[in-house]
């Protein structure tokens, strides 16, 4: 256990952070040198503190009007930790769901708050004295680089995004602009929660434990299926090889937003907020800490034997959607965590009915992106 640490001057406000440690703030290496040796006493450094980057949860979901199965899958996804593929054309509220989807989660905790903290310490991007106490929210934009995505550089090793949003969320708008390369890079993390980062002079594991919601147009023009349309079959296909099929493969949620219709923009009826969901949210959750785990995501596939069990005929359509090539082996595993998520959502006992299994399944669309029709469906 350390007693004492010797920081620089600018850095004492975040290494006060650290709680029954004493810090000894210095200017240069000569003042060390003195005070070690008694010929100087330790400086007199003030160290202002700051407890917390924000307050607040944000923009709130009372201002998303319809979209009753988008907003689903946000309080899904924000409840088990099952990250999300939101696919639609312009304009349809894609971006103003995700940036709300942060407010859903509750605040971290201490042990929590200093990891988040000490990862944007590390890169750079931390003001003084600043506990991170809210889960981040992260949203490069479809230009940035492998080393800014996930982390590394030439001389001085940075986190990048993906360690940035740990604890919170990351938002991926425009998924499919995004290089190729880039976005492959975000399977392994998205597995094992930590990014590993091997350089010839130093090898690095970062945390990477974060939601992930992404965005993304059907098509270039994102007009697909409709008359407006007007990109050709070529470009198509180039952009849906941009996001990989291993890498769908992650999104537990995938749906397809529709434009708001009239009538739920004009209505005047007010949208259940954030403060609502997030109870709900915040039950969810808690329930998976009894579990031992974070959220439901984390649980594995032997896990999940003991804490949800299927009737009769969930089991009957499971089988089929599997017989059918619809569902595979790991599609599966996917679609049980998801249909806990609902049944903690519900307040149940893990009896996992048809009506939850449908449910997980409607919420996890099948995206071709290289076929028309499939857009458009």
């Amino acid at each position: 256990q350390v007693d004492e640490v010797i920081v620089a001057a600018d850095n004492a406000a975040e290494a006060s952070l650290l709680g029954n440690v004493r810090v000894r703030p210095v200017r240069t290496l000569t003042e060390v040198v003195k005070a070690l040796a008694g010929i100087d006493p330790w400086p007199d450094v003030d160290i202002p503190i700051r407890l917390s980057e924000r307050s607040g949860r944000g923009p709130d979901l009372s201002e998303v009007h319809g979209q009753p199965l988008a907003r689903l899958a946000l309080e899904v996804a924000a409840a088990g930790g099952h990250h999300l593929l939101m696919v639609g054309a312009p304009g349809a509220g894609k971006t103003m769901l995700a940036e709300r989807v942060v407010g859903l989660l509750d605040d971290l905790t201490d042990a929590q708050a200093l990891e988040v903290t000490s990862v944007h310490s590390a890169a750079g991007v931390l003001g003084d004295g600043q506990l991170i106490r809210r889960p981040p929210f992260r949203a490069p934009h479809h230009t940035a680089s492998m080393v800014a995505m996930v982390g590394g550089g030439s001389r001085a090793l940075r986190p990048g995004e993906i360690s940035l949003a740990h604890g919170g969320v990351l938002f991926l708008d425009e998924l499919g602009e995004f290089p190729a390369h880039v976005l492959d890079a975000l399977r392994q993390p998205l597995e094992q929660g930590v990014v590993r980062i091997n350089r010839a002079l130093v090898n690095a594991t970062l945390p990477a434990r974060m939601l992930l919601i992404a965005a993304m147009n059907p098509c270039p023009c994102g007009l697909a299926g409709t008359p407006g349309c007007g990109c050709s079959d070529s470009a198509i296909a180039r952009y849906a090889r941009r996001v990989s099929g291993p890498l769908l493969d992650r999104f537990d949620l995938r749906i397809r937003i529709r434009p708001t219709p009239r009538v739920d923009l004009t209505s005047g009826h007010p949208s259940e907020a954030t403060a609502e969901v997030g109870a709900r949210v915040a039950a969810a959750r808690a329930r998976s800490v009894r579990r031992g785990v974070a959220s439901v995501s984390e649980l594995a596939v032997s896990e999940l034997q003991n804490f949800c069990s299927l009737d009769r005929p969930a089991k009957e359509l499971v089988d089929d959607a599997i017989d059918r090539g619809v569902l595979s082996g790991r599609g599966w595993g996917r679609i049980r965590r998801v249909a806990l998520t609902l049944d903690d959502l519900r307040g149940g006992e893990g009896d996992i009915d048809v009506g939850l299994v449908t449910q997980a399944l409607a919420m996890r669309a099948p995206i071709d992106l290289s076929s028309r029709v499939a857009v458009s469906a």
